[in-house]
């Protein structure tokens, strides 16, 4: 396949995954194509891992595309997180026992009823 085809496929994954992540939090199926988009990035992004970094040179601009598009991707996607902190805070408290991180592992730090040991 040709780098800047592969490049271009990886740009048009990450536009698209931006939409699924401004529309999955009101929609399902838009979080199910979320992850088949993923999961679609990482094949592309191990053949793209796979290259010479004299191969990618060239294509700088692309670069710079994916750089961008990643970055905003990123941002709503700890936006999100927080929105879900938010969420759980309103309807449980602050005694809830799980809370998203912006890295997006689950921290069970805060004390709760739930979460003591017996």
């Amino acid at each position: 396949m040709d780098i800047q085809a592969l490049l271009q496929q990886f740009i048009e994954l990450l536009k698209k995954e931006n939409g699924y992540l401004i529309q999955s939090m009101n929609d399902k199926e838009a979080s199910q194509k979320l992850i088949e988009i993923v999961q679609k990035k990482e094949e592309i992004l191990q053949k793209i891992l796979a290259l010479e970094p004299e191969e990618v040179e060239p294509y700088k601009a692309d670069l710079a595309q994916i750089d961008h598009w990643t970055q905003r991707n990123q941002a709503l996607a700890i936006n999100n997180i927080e929105f879900i902190n938010e969420i759980f805070d309103a309807i449980y408290g602050k005694e809830s026992a799980t809370q998203y991180t912006k890295d997006g592992t689950i921290s069970n730090q805060k004390k709760g009823f739930f979460n003591k040991k017996a």
